[in-house]
């Protein structure tokens, strides 16, 4: 009997060690992907910030979770990783699922993590400068407004940003928000000619001085933007800050007052950076004319721009409005085969991100940064906005559609691509040149060349996925030391994006390929 009952006890304690508790593992996942938005004066509509608070809804929140409704990521990591990129893995799945299952157990509370602390205060280490737009009530009523506000710097000298960071006055209200520099006074012109504060635009560009410069963006679940050291935008002497703020429809009367914190270079001579919308909706860049999506129809873009000089990525901002789903951009180098920059399969307008790159991305120069946009304007477009679906023209409303891919990025030297900004990434997503691949003419039709230059002769693999990641296309051939060339028949593929894995001797690297 007493060994019976010593049995007993250890299969217990095996399963008890086996159990998914909030203390052991579940409380740390929903810390570290859920709680940056669902705090107390957070987006999120309510609270993840204790076992308490997530055990009344615990079912549904793992089935949001497990769907990939939340939390929001509109990037393909299966395509590009980034830096501090918030996707649940497979083994946090399992766990939560586990947990689920378990009955959503809170296990040994002396062993429960410790919530994240959110102050509502500056999340930058060092605030350096700080502006305010002012108390401003929303006029959006039946459409979408854009108000730019202007924050004198009072730069008695040159400054070198690294650190920039957005605080909504008013969460509930404030959509997006764009900041630039005037390094001029031109901005103040505009500014007097609008009665109100700050002065009317129109989302990405418009209605600005031609004076001035992109810093930074911010959307809901972004956190603060801190460059890597030694690299940092220029903000000269005397000029004005502009913080363009996206107010919704159905927002008129209500107050914001929102904070643009900064931190400066401890560099004493940084790198300058620069952002642009090196990708945007407008001849030579875009493929056609221009951009028109008829009513009830699904129509693609490709948008193309060669890179004039060796540059070097940190981070870039894909932006499409409500009638886009799908965007993929990629660099196609000669040499180095492509380089995959973004790529987002479920496009969301309430979803922007600024993605930085874990390590440094080099474009050589004559490096051809390539763009592929699908366009959803039917009824089945879950983020339609007319009913019934009307033309869609190129424009800066809601209603309009854009295709613009914002970079930031520096001038080159020798040993960037060896920086990390997250060392916590281990897929390394430039590949290694000792297989370098080149497929054209991209876009293709029936046939499609493949050049390579292999160091080593052996197979190889060639597996064709769309852009959903599912394989429609495998060949096996063989590869000799030194040039090769050979012809593939893709009549068979329907008109789209797709992605070419070449393999061989264990190495392998991925192409964009685009098919007409």
């Amino acid at each position: 009997m007493h060994r019976a009952l010593t049995v007993c006890a250890m299969v217990i304690s095996l399963f008890s060690q086996a159990q998914s508790t909030w203390s052991n593992g579940v409380g740390e996942i929903f810390f570290n992907h859920c709680s940056r938005c669902h705090h107390e004066g957070g987006i999120g509509p309510f609270s993840i910030m204790s076992y308490d608070d997530v055990q009344p809804v615990a079912a549904d929140l793992v089935d949001v979770i497990v769907s990939g409704e939340m939390p929001p990521w509109p990037a393909e990591p299966d395509y590009r990783h980034f830096a501090f990129e918030n996707v649940i893995d497979d083994a946090e799945l399992a766990l939560l699922q586990d947990w689920i299952a378990q009955g959503a157990p809170e296990g040994d509370v002396n062993n429960a993590p410790e919530p994240p602390v959110f102050s509502g205060g500056s999340q930058l280490p060092i605030v350096d400068f700080t502006g305010e737009t002012g108390e401003y009530t929303s006029t959006a009523a039946t459409a979408d407004a854009y108000r730019t506000f202007v924050i004198p710097s009072n730069f008695t000298q040159d400054e070198f940003i690294d650190g920039i960071e957005v605080l909504p006055g008013n969460p509930e209200i404030v959509h997006h928000v764009l900041i630039y520099y005037d390094p001029t006074n031109d901005c103040l012109d505009y500014d007097a000619a609008d009665a109100g504060p700050g002065f009317e635009t129109n989302g990405t560009g418009g209605g600005l001085p031609p004076s001035v410069k992109y810093l930074g963006a911010w959307v809901p679940g972004n956190s603060e933007m801190i460059l890597p050291e030694g690299f940092a935008f220029l903000a000269e002497a005397g000029g004005y800050f502009l913080v363009e703020i996206h107010y919704p429809e159905d927002t008129e009367g209500m107050v914001d007052n929102t904070t643009i914190n900064f931190k400066f270079s401890s560099d004493p001579s940084p790198r300058e950076v620069y952002m642009d919308p090196i990708i945007n909706h407008f001849p030579p860049v875009l493929d056609e004319p221009f951009l028109f999506i008829p009513a009830n129809d699904t129509t693609t873009f490709y948008a193309t721009y060669t890179v004039p000089t060796d540059v070097t990525l940190i981070a870039t901002m894909p932006h499409m409005h409500l009638i886009g789903r799908e965007l993929y951009c990629w660099g196609e180098t000669p040499a180095d085969g492509d380089i995959p920059l973004v790529g987002i399969d479920e496009w969301d307008f309430h979803w922007q991100y600024s993605y930085m790159y874990p390590s440094l991305v080099h474009l050589p120069d004559n490096t051809d940064i390539r763009a592929y946009a699908w366009y959803d304007n039917t009824a089945d477009n879950p983020h339609q906005p007319n009913d019934p679906p009307q033309n869609v023209f190129g424009g800066e409303e809601t209603d309009d559609e854009m295709l613009v891919v914002f970079f930031v990025y520096t001038l080159y030297q020798n040993g960037d691509e060896n920086i990390v900004i997250d060392p916590n990434i281990g897929v390394q997503d430039v590949q290694p040149n000792d297989l370098s691949v080149r497929w054209y003419p991209n876009p293709a039709h029936a046939m499609v060349q493949f050049e390579c230059f292999s160091k080593t002769h052996g197979p190889a693999i060639y597996r064709v996925f769309d852009a959903m990641g599912k394989e429609v296309m495998q060949e096996s051939r063989t590869l000799h030391a030194g040039m090769n060339k050979q012809t593939f028949d893709v009549s068979a593929l329907a008109p789209g994006l797709y992605h070419v894995q070449t393999s061989i001797n264990g190495i392998a690297q991925t192409a964009s390929l685009v098919i007409e």
